[in-house]
This record gives structure tokens, sequence and C-alpha cells, in this order.
């Protein structure tokens, strides 16, 4: 679902900042990013590991450990600051409003309490329910993610599940008090490509079923491309461009987007070799000046060492964070002309559409 441009969006994030004070200095991991969640939407947050995604995500519930700390910014939950909650407030928030589905169930799954318990803990924590009503709940939760027989798997343990099972018990968790707001953190990394894609079409039946909306952390723009509405890409602890799927795979507006879009291996490529964005994800605690990807950009000019450029809108419904942003030709056809430009051994730059750079 794609959300009209008058919306009130269910999440606002405005300039958000994370820092992490350590021995070898301070942290910069999330560095001013901003965002909207829209009813009913799925908005794909991507990047490369070290962008800020996951730490963005645990900003906006204050699940942000020691030696972080969450200086600055904004997230705005149907018009409340969550960042100006209590604790209190917020675990009542936390799995009730907003849900969180993470990474690796093995970290998430207690292995001495059954698969069924921690669900069920889960849905009483939050609703004043009795261990009979909880538990009937916890079965019709795993039918619904898709565990088989799970009348008798509810009193398994986590070890006792394969990994794509143990992910649905997640899942289970995650939707068991029907919250407004879904955070799924790289939800299928470890999973193959099977199981990924039944999961993220049981998170699809799921979304409509309850009308949620979806936050989708993630690396990997073909998962994107399947799933999302929107997407923000991430680079250096804050969001370098936002726009609708299509238009983004189109025709993105950042080096940096163009750069990932352009590392995806395609079934029709003639090529044993894989086209990379060059270079390192920044340091984040001596992050380079002006533009942050600069060191990286095959396009950068000595402007761009300089100058640090802001989130803006580049036409409607979409904005970059680039001082070239509206000169350079980064559609998907000049992609794919580099692309065969490459795999003949030659680089080259990309057009210009004639357009300003500021």
């Amino acid at each position: 679902m794609s959300a009209e441009p008058d919306e009130q969006p269910v999440l606002e994030i405005r300039d958000l900042v994370t820092r992490f004070y350590t021995d070898e200095g301070t942290v910069k991991a999330v560095d001013g990013s901003s965002f909207d969640l829209y009813e009913g939407e799925t908005l794909g947050i991507v990047g490369e590991s070290g962008s800020g995604k996951s730490v963005t995500a645990l900003s906006m519930l204050q699940l942000v450990d020691s030696p972080g700390r969450i200086e600055g910014g904004s997230v705005r939950y149907r018009g409340d600051d969550l960042l100006e909650k209590s604790e209190a407030e917020m675990r009542s928030i936390r799995g009730n409003d907003i849900a969180m589905m993470f990474q690796d169930p093995m970290t998430s799954l207690n292995p001495v309490f059954t698969v069924g318990d921690q669900i069920s803990r889960v849905i009483k924590t939050h609703q004043d329910v009795s261990d009979t009503a909880a538990r009937e709940r916890t079965i019709e939760l795993m039918a619904d993610v898709g565990i088989p027989e799970p009348t008798s798997r509810v009193d398994n343990y986590p070890h006792q599940f394969s990994g794509g099972m143990r992910q649905r018990a997640l899942l289970a968790m995650a939707i068991s008090c029907e919250p407004d707001v879904l955070i799924a953190d790289e939800p299928t990394t470890a999973l193959d490509v099977t199981i990924e894609t039944q999961i993220f079409n049981v998170l699809d039946r799921l979304q409509e079923k309850y009308g949620m909306s979806i936050i989708l952390i993630t690396h990997d723009l073909g998962v994107v491309a399947g799933t999302c509405d929107r997407v923000a890409v991430a680079y250096g602890g804050r969001v370098v461009e936002r726009a609708g799927v299509d238009a983004l795979f189109e025709n993105p507006r950042h080096p940096y987007t163009r750069g990932l879009m352009r590392s995806i291996p395609r079934l029709t490529d003639d090529t044993d070799r894989l086209t990379p964005v060059e270079g390192d994800v920044p340091n984040l605690t001596d992050l380079p000046s002006g533009c942050s990807f600069h060191p990286r950009c095959p396009h950068a000019t000595a402007e761009c060492e300089s100058y640090d450029p802001e989130l803006r809108e580049v036409e409607p419904g979409r904005e970059a964070a680039c001082l070239h942003a509206r000169g350079y030709n980064l559609s998907k056809s000049t992609i794919e002309t580099e692309r065969a430009e490459a795999d003949g051994g030659r680089r080259v730059a990309p057009a210009t559409d004639g357009g300003e750079s500021r």
C-alpha cells in the first residue's frame, strides 16, 4: 500500500542522533536520521552493515544500552514523542503498539522455556487474560505464521524448531498484541531463499490481516523491490535518499543508491564477477569531512569534500542528500550501460541530464 502525501504518518523520525562513547572515540551511529512511516505501508531501510540501520530502530524504542546515548531528535508515534517517555511508559508501548522482530531468533528466544510459554508471556504482559486464554491465543498465532501442528508444537523448546520455524515463532511473538507498527530487523538473513520467500509471504498476509505498518531493515535491495512501498537508503548513520520503490529503482538520485543497485547480481548477466561499491563503509568515529560518501563516490567533486548536503526534495515525492542529485543521470538504463561497460573492462562516468547541481 502506498500512502497519500497528505496522510498523517504513524511514525515521524526527525534528526535522530545516537552516540556511543568508547575508548577509541565517539561513534556517531545515528547522525541526524529522518524518515516517515505511513498507515499500512512497508518502508524498507536499506544499506550496508555499519550504516546505522539497526541502531536507528533500537533508538526509536529507547533500547540503546550503555555506552550508547540518544542525544537528539524526535520519534513521534501518532503525535507523541517516544523519546520523552519514561521507561515505564515505553514498556507499555513496546510489543503492544510497536513491536520488533530481531535478526537472530536464538538470541531472542530463551532456551529454557517453551516457545509457547514465551509467546504467552508477551500476551499476558500487555493484556488482562487468563493462562488458558493466552495459550489459546498462542496456538492461534502459531497457526497464523504457518507453524504446523501448533497444538503440539506449542510445548516444544526453541532447539526443537528449525531456523525457519524459530523465525516464525518470533513473528508470532511480535504480532501477539496486534501492534500498529512492526520493525523487522534483517528477519531472514540466516535463512535460505525458499524459506525467506515463505517468511515474507507470511508477513504480507499478516500485514493485511492486522493492518500493520512495517519497517523492514535489510541490506538486500532485491528483498526491498519485492516487499516495500517506499525506501530509505542509509549511509554513514543517516538517510541519504528517500523515494517510492518504483521511482528509486527506475532512477536513483544518490550515487550510493546507484552503487548498491549495480552490485545486485542478475540472472541475465553474462559475467563471472559482481560490481561492488568500491571502498569501505566510513569509520563512524571519524567520518569524512563534507559528504560522507565522497571518498567512495566516482562522481565526487572538490566541493563534495567540504559541503555536507542535507536531505532535500529533488523532485515531488523524493529526496536525496547529494550536491549533484539533480545533475547526474543515474537512471536504470544508465546503470545497465555501465554494467555492460564494466564487463568490457571499461568504466564510464554517468551522463548528465542538463539539470542543476543544487
